[in-house]
């Protein structure tokens, strides 16, 4: 079970860190790197499963569905803050987590975006020595769903080993 966890960590960073590495540079990713991602992680979650099969189905449909509605839901409340790219990806991260750890990692994800967005703010103040302002950055969200999805895991890793 710890193996095939550590299998499915290491083919989900397969994928995660380059898809998120493009995502700082360019504020899109390759949604036919994506598609691939997602089709090996579900592959390696049947062949490596995490419990038995069909609780491993219906959690992965929860977290597909889930995943979607939350991600389209913010989507469509920030004006088209996250894109196409950002919902999807975060599909492919709840593959990876499963239901509820995914609103975990949604949770992890959004505030170290906020922290990550307030962390800028204070270094453009300092910058322009502005006393008020109203920044606006774009940040690429891909990044904070890997590290949100990472720390759901770790955080499940260590608490199941108690």
């Amino acid at each position: 079970m710890k193996s095939n966890l550590l299998i499915i960590t290491a083919l989900y960073l397969l994928f995660a860190l380059p898809l998120s590495i493009m995502d700082w540079k360019k504020f899109r990713i390759s949604l036919p790197a994506l598609l691939l991602g997602i089709i090996a992680l579900i592959s390696c979650r049947f062949v490596f499963p995490l419990m038995p099969v069909i609780p491993e189905i219906k959690n992965i449909c929860f977290a597909l569905v889930s995943s979607f509605l939350l991600y389209f839901s913010a989507r469509v409340l920030t004006g088209e803050g996250l894109g196409f790219g950002d919902v999807f990806f975060g599909m492919y991260s709840a593959i990876f987590t499963g239901f509820y750890m995914n609103l975990i990692a949604t949770v992890f994800a959004a505030l170290l975006g906020v922290l990550h967005y307030l962390a800028m703010a204070l270094i453009q103040r300092h910058k322009k020595k502005q006393v008020i302002h109203r920044p606006i950055f774009a940040i690429p969200f891909v990044p904070f769903i890997t590290a949100g999805s990472l720390l759901s895991v770790v955080l499940f890793a260590f608490i199941a080993r108690f």
